[in-house]
């Protein structure tokens, strides 16, 4: 987070001040980001131009926005504050709901008579200072003034949507501090988003980065990267409405509401990007397609596969045999490994093991360079090309979700459990999809490997034997 400067003013205890008269005073964490957001220099004008403040659910965020926005309109006369969300009908809505509470405090009198017609409403204080919601599209801001500016639920938009929007607002910001002498800010309130989240992806990648904009107050709460997003304990400790929003006991509550998507909890209580909006394979077909019996499955022959991450970030190798009516996949032993050091060795390996065994590689794409290396390397690799991989993909989601029963099995393992959950849709045309890689928020090798295993499975070589005459 932005760390606060003590030796600037700030008008954070208004802000503070306002929130205790509505009967919501303000958390640790809200009152931390108001004092930082609303420092000022040596002549009075805020510091910051830019506020954003990413959160998981249940925090507070809307009382800090609000409160935040009131006291932009009560610091001086005729001022104009906006908010948004992700529609014009969600930005009313919540806009309606943060009119009853200021209506039930004792500050009501500076603002007593907001209008609730839709396309007019508005909080016009007695200043003539008004606080109003607009939707969030193309010219929604065009001749108006801003002083202050809320863009919430900030994760359901690309950055070609915000940049339109922008458009409409920045240059009125402009003007406007050279009319009221204060700067003007916009306040962009979230949730960690999804792949498709770009707009919000972008700005905090950079606040991340460690060189984030001057201009820009920030603020980043949620677990980190190598916490268990599923780990209760951690989320309730990394969360700042954690013990004032909500007990340990409530937070179980949460999670069983969305027992069918523990990605979209991890986003939405740890504060995680996730790969996608909905798993492309869901949550309980793919626990029930564990096999977790420790008994070897039945001699057969073995189809091995290998495929490598986005950028050579890692390789997996994964062991296929018939098994019942489909299929079971496994990551070999040390079959998982950073980068693609060591894979063309552990592929030589399995072959000198299981002379009979069949292999695959995509020819395309990251695994490009394994698949070349092996074919040198005297692999009788099984052929494979786009058409291939799409049939091998329906395949695998029709046998983990067939309503009879999964056939296509898999044995527990981390990597897999992790690429089933980031996994996303690659459309190739026609309405036929392959698994996507650079879609996907982390790597989903290990996943791609075993589908092409139970597609090498169906498609292996006849054993050469010898013929005796």
């Amino acid at each position: 987070m932005t760390p606060r400067d003590y030796s600037r003013r700030t008008h954070g205890a208004k802000v503070a001040a306002i929130a205790a008269e509505m009967g919501q005073p303000l958390l640790p964490w809200q009152r931390y980001v108001a004092d930082v957001a609303l420092e000022v220099d040596n002549s009075g004008k805020l510091v910051y131009s830019t506020v954003l403040v990413t959160v998981p659910r249940q925090a507070g965020k809307t009382t800090l926005d609000l409160s935040a926005s009131l006291q932009n309109a009560l610091m001086g006369k005729n001022r104009r504050t906006w908010y948004t969300a992700q529609s014009g009908q969600h930005a009313t809505e919540k806009f309606l709901e943060m009119v009853e509470l200021w209506e039930s405090s004792a500050l009501r009198g500076l603002a007593p008579k907001a209008r609730r017609s839709n396309g007019s409403a508005a909080l016009p204080f007695v200043n003539g200072s008004k606080f109003r919601p607009f939707a969030p599209v193309e010219g929604a801001l065009d001749g108006k003034q801003a002083d202050k500016v809320s863009l919430d639920e900030f994760w359901y938009w690309t950055t070609a949507q915000f940049a339109i929007l922008r458009q409409s607002f920045s240059a009125t910001k402009l003007t406007r501090e050279m009319v009221t002498g204060q700067r003007p800010q916009t306040w962009i309130f979230s949730t960690e988003g999804t792949v498709e989240s770009t707009a919000l992806n972008g700005m905090l990648d950079e606040f991340r980065s460690g060189a984030p904009d001057p201009t820009v107050a920030g603020f980043d709460w949620g677990i980190l990267d190598d916490d268990d997003p599923f780990n209760l304990d951690r989320i309730y400790a990394r969360h700042p409405g954690a013990g004032y929003l909500f007990t340990r006991e409530g937070l179980d509550a949460f999670r069983t509401e969305f027992a069918d998507s523990p990605g979209e909890f991890a986003r939405a209580f740890g504060n995680r990007r996730t790969g996608a909006t909905e798993r492309v394979i869901p949550v309980e077909p793919w626990r029930a397609a564990a096999w977790g019996d420790p008994t070897p499955p039945a001699p057969g022959r073995v189809c091995f596969a290998a495929a490598v991450g986005v950028d050579g970030v890692d390789t997996t190798v994964t062991a296929t045999q018939l098994h019942g009516p489909g299929t079971l996949s496994a990551v070999v032993k040390d079959g998982w490994m950073e980068s693609t050091y060591g894979a063309l060795d552990k592929l030589k390996e399995m072959r000198s093991k299981y002379p009979d065994a069949g292999f695959i590689i995509d020819p395309n794409g990251p695994s490009a360079a394994l698949h070349d290396a092996a074919a040198r390397d005297g692999f009788e690799l099984i052929q494979i090309g786009t058409r291939e991989v799409i049939a091998a993909t329906q395949a695998t989601v029709a046998g983990i979700t067939n309503p009879a029963g999964p056939t296509w099995r898999y044995r527990p393992h981390p990597q897999l459990e992790a690429a089933a959950e980031l996994a996303t849709k690659r459309f190739a045309g026609d309405g036929t999809w392959l698994f996507g890689r650079r879609a996907s928020v982390g790597s989903i090798s290990a996943l791609e490997s075993a589908n092409l295993g139970a597609y090498g499975i169906h498609h292996l070589p006849a054993v050469q034997s010898l013929q005796l005459g």
